[in-house]
């Protein structure tokens, strides 16, 4: 297996000696004629109910912002897009060459907050018996093993104490789950359920993608459908989200620890949801109590919560209140409740234009970092989403 590894990794990286060039900072161009199969959607902006206003008539400065936009769009960043939301408004938005309001984005670990909020809504449904429900209820396997006390909040606060290694280093690929998982894993699932315990429940944080896909198996057995075809019918319709894909593997299992492909507005619009308290169109989609619960510290590492990333509890550089979904190759959902912001960057973004399944691996056809020339995501050098969200922060004004 790590001889076949190797292999795959040579040929990926040999191959991205020709990958495409960083993008500029030319904003609003289509790919109308693009032919490679690597080439994105584009088009028309999606009718997607987005008010769209200057951002001195919602108190952020133009000029500021314009500092924002030369960070983000420097050559070397590979930046897709950019959208800055203030007061529920558009008020700042900027594409690559290429690319526009209609072009797909990729999520990479922003869809573990996605699969959190499914979580919630699971619960307030009944579905699912609380956040201390033991794990073996769903998966018997563990029953009579040091996995036994394993709860859900372990899962959704990444202290499982399960063996994992998310080492996204190829020079470690022969100790790093996640590489196994992505290039080798069939049932990715299964793979995660035979890692041992390592250490106690809640003992230490361990950021771990095989941690948030076992939610997968959880929304499935406790809605009855697929953690994608839930997310439709209680996120992503709701919120005017039209065409969003989530990847799955080769067995039709949901990829809960990534991969969701929507438009960089439709990011934004997930970030709303979480600043408006889960309500979204007079409807509450999440509950807020679940909100509440999301952005509470874990007891094994303060800036981290149920899947989301509590920047500001953990770097006095931003609000306090500051929380994110981020994702691999610098895809970002940036919210700030006491500012009434919400700013979500995604990196370029190549995408396969067949099924979004994982087959037979989802680096196949889901590459990061360039690996493969126009296909997948590529990856930003001398970035900082710190920073981004500094110049946001810098150009409000009132």
């Amino acid at each position: 297996m790590a001889r076949r590894l190797t292999a795959l990794i040579v040929l990926w990286t040999l191959a991205a000696c020709d990958g495409p060039a960083g993008v500029t900072t030319d904003a609003g161009a289509t790919d109308a004629g693009a032919t490679d199969a690597g080439a994105p959607d584009a088009g028309a902006p999606p009718d997607d109910g987005w008010e769209v206003g200057a951002p001195e008539d919602h108190g952020m400065d133009p000029t500021a912002l314009e500092a924002l936009r030369e960070y983000a769009f420097a050559e070397e960043r590979n930046t897709q897009a950019v959208v800055v939301v203030r007061h529920g408004v558009i008020v700042a938005e900027w594409y690559a060459p290429m690319r526009d309001a209609a072009s797909y984005a990729a999520s990479w670990s922003v869809g573990k907050s996605v699969a959190s909020a499914l979580i919630g809504i699971a619960i307030d449904e009944g579905l699912i018996d609380g956040v201390d429900v033991p794990l073996t209820d769903y998966y018997p396997s563990w029953v009579g093993t040091e996995r036994e006390g394993i709860t859900l909040r372990h899962v959704l606060h990444q202290s499982t104490g399960l063996q994992w290694d998310e080492t996204y280093d190829v020079d470690a690929r022969d100790r790093s789950d996640i590489i196994q998982l992505v290039l080798l894993e069939t049932s990715q699932l299964d793979y995660v359920l035979d890692r041992p315990r390592a250490v106690e429940p809640d003992a230490v944080f361990n950021y771990s993608s095989g941690n948030s896909l076992l939610l997968s198996g959880i929304l499935e057995q406790a809605t009855g459908a697929p953690a994608h075809e839930y997310a439709q019918s209680r996120l992503f319709e709701p919120l005017g989200i039209d065409g969003a894909q989530w990847w799955r593997d080769s067995t039709g299992t949901t990829l809960t620890y990534c991969c969701v492909d929507m438009r960089t507005r439709d990011f934004a619009r997930f970030g709303q949801l979480f600043l408006d308290r889960g309500a979204h169109d007079g409807e509450q989609l999440v509950p807020e109590a679940w909100i509440d619960e999301s952005l509470a510290p874990s007891p094994a590492y303060g800036g981290y919560g149920y899947q989301w990333w509590l920047d500001g509890n953990v770097d006095p550089s931003l609000p306090a209140d500051a929380y994110a979904a981020h994702g691999h190759d610098g895809q970002h959902v940036l919210v700030v409740p006491s500012l009434d912001l919400v700013v979500v960057r995604s990196g370029l973004y190549y995408k396969h234009r067949g099924d979004p399944v994982a087959d037979p691996s989802l680096f196949a056809r889901y590459p990061s970092s360039g690996i493969v020339p126009n296909r997948g995501t590529i990856g930003a050098e001398g970035w900082s989403s710190e920073e981004l969200l500094r110049l946001a922060v810098a150009s409000i004004v009132d």
